[in-house]
């Protein structure tokens, strides 16, 4: 026969009486932090040496100097700092004077799958309205107002009170994002900037209009600049640089009246540079001396830098857009001197690799990916010459989407131990270290493009095979239809027919195979 102590429901009602008595003694002027394990309830005491060892001393909050409370309060999330400004006298005069404002739906505990689009944003307004009408806009260091979601809610006239009331002397970060329909509708005052122009790091606009001048004051310590479905002009993008000089990154997203971005030569501390689907943009200067890492999205443009040598990382992505490979062969070479990893996402390739493509002679890592269905056709086997343009590098790796990509033909899909696997004489590289293909099924081009680097790569260690469509973050397999299946399985068979034989000694290739679990059961 069990016990009373023993009893599980006699147990969880002394914990919960247990519980309702030590929230009972909690006040304002006992609030307490444990630093260690937490005073076990009666019912689930030990030996009183054991209880002893376990437990710590335990210290009063209001017992701290103001400034230190107020330090540890403003470490805690948003939803948390109001609680505890809702019990204590000394939390709510720290809350008037809060420093992290970060305003989503979720930092606010809202429900994002309950009422109406409408209700949904109406209430996130009305909890940013009684927060900041309650704050003293004093003390703050960060304010991001992430309100994409509030269309038809957010108006000018509000935006500009939550500006005026937490914009002072003293931010470090401004954010904001507004539904995208409002960068017609808003247009960003340079007045609050102004008022922070001496302390502010970094500035996030998002879906607004943004017309700066040359009154707007000098930015010394903006580091970080981001602008996104932002109407701006060249010429006023010019003159907000022209108040900038420690910008180090700087992203310019979607604006889309930009036809030239310049970027000036004073900007020394710019390392990242990101540009991305501007539709209008026609050319990239940059005379910045120091950017290291260099991303663009969109079509082939043209692009000039003062100073390559200090370009580490390029990624060149032309989604949406044809011509993105023969542009980085061809074009690229006179700004890649010291480039060592090279990007390239690609959706419509009408051709073939060049037969001699351009050198990129200190290029270490290489990644390709296809994504569209224009590469049914496309021989994969001539990217053996932009190997061979890059006589250094040492990792390959090519990810050709499941989606688009499929056999030739039927007949070459059921008939893979009749290929002819084609060779390119004197080909042969000596740094080539690792290579990865995903997606590689039973194409012959693709199957080829593998037998030529397994075979004439001298240093080669390590070659992946991926007949799947990869991976997601989190481990798990993509997925596949039955047909991609299928597709996987023959990309198999041609492996084990035209690859296994050829693979040199001290070589570990890796066959990726469809899951069994994931994939093979859908058959």
């Amino acid at each position: 026969m069990m016990s009373s102590s023993g009893d599980p429901k006699r147990k969880a009602m002394c914990r919960s009486v247990w519980l309702r008595r030590q929230r009972a003694k909690t006040n304002y002027h006992g609030l307490r932090l444990s630093l260690a394990t937490t005073k076990c309830p009666p019912c689930q005491e030990r030996d009183n040496s054991e209880v002893a060892k376990d437990t710590m001393r335990v210290i009063e909050l209001d017992k701290f100097p103001e400034d230190i409370l107020h330090h540890i309060h403003s470490l805690v999330p948003l939803r948390d700092a109001a609680r505890a400004a809702y019990v204590s006298r000394r939390f709510l005069r720290s809350w008037k004077c809060f420093p992290n404002l970060t305003f989503n739906w979720k930092t606010l505990g809202l429900n994002m799958h309950e009422g109406t689009p409408y209700e949904r944003a109406k209430k996130i307004a009305d909890r940013i309205y009684h927060i900041l009408k309650n704050h003293s806009g004093i003390g703050v260091k960060t304010l991001k107002l992430q309100v994409h979601s509030c269309n038809n809610v957010i108006t000018a006239n509000l935006l500009g009170i939550w500006l005026e009331t937490a914009v002072k002397s003293g931010i470090v970060e401004l954010a904001v994002d507004l539904p995208q329909d409002h960068n017609a509708k808003y247009d960003f005052p340079c007045s609050v900037l102004s008022c922070a122009a001496t302390s502010i790091q970094s500035l996030a606009l998002s879906s607004c209009a943004f017309h700066p001048t040359i009154i707007i004051g000098c930015f010394r310590n903006l580091r970080s600049l981001c602008l996104k479905l932002v109407l701006i002009t060249e010429e006023e993008l010019g003159c907000f640089f022209s108040c900038t000089i420690s910008l180090e990154k700087l992203e310019v997203s979607q604006c889309n009246e930009i036809t030239l971005l310049k970027i000036p030569p004073h900007l020394h501390q710019l390392c990242i540079l990101r540009v991305f689907l501007c539709q209008r943009l026609q050319v990239v200067e940059i005379y910045a001396p120091k950017v290291a890492t260099f991303m663009f999205r969109g079509p082939p443009t043209k692009i000039s830098i003062t100073n390559p040598s200090q370009l580490r990382i390029m990624t060149m992505d032309g989604s949406f857009h044809a011509g993105m490979f023969h542009h980085a062969l061809t074009k690229l070479h006179s700004i890649t001197s010291n480039l060592h990893t090279l990007v390239l996402c690609l959706f419509r390739e009408a051709f073939n690799t060049p037969a001699s493509a351009d050198k990129f002679l200190q290029l270490r890592h290489l990644k390709t990916y296809c994504c569209s269905s224009q590469f049914e056709s496309f021989d994969f086997l001539s990217l053996i010459s932009f190997l061979e343009a890059c006589p250094l590098l040492e990792t390959f790796f090519l990810s050709v989407s499941r989606h688009y990509l499929r056999p030739e033909s039927a007949s070459q899909k059921s008939d893979v131990d009749s290929w002819h696997i084609r060779k390119i004489p004197g080909f042969r590289h000596d740094k080539l270290k690792k290579a990865s293909i995903t997606g590689i099924n039973s194409s012959k081009s693709l199957i080829e493009l593998t037998c030529q680097i397994l075979k004439n790569s001298s240093s080669l260690e390590c070659l992946v095979l991926d007949t799947t469509s990869g991976y997601s973050n989190s481990g798990i397999c993509e997925n596949m239809d039955r047909e991609a299946v299928m597709d996987a399985l023959e990309g198999v068979k041609a492996i084990k027919r035209h690859v296994e034989g050829q693979v040199p000694d001290g070589v570990d290739v890796e066959v990726l195979k469809p899951c069994d679990r994931c994939h093979i059961s859908k058959l």
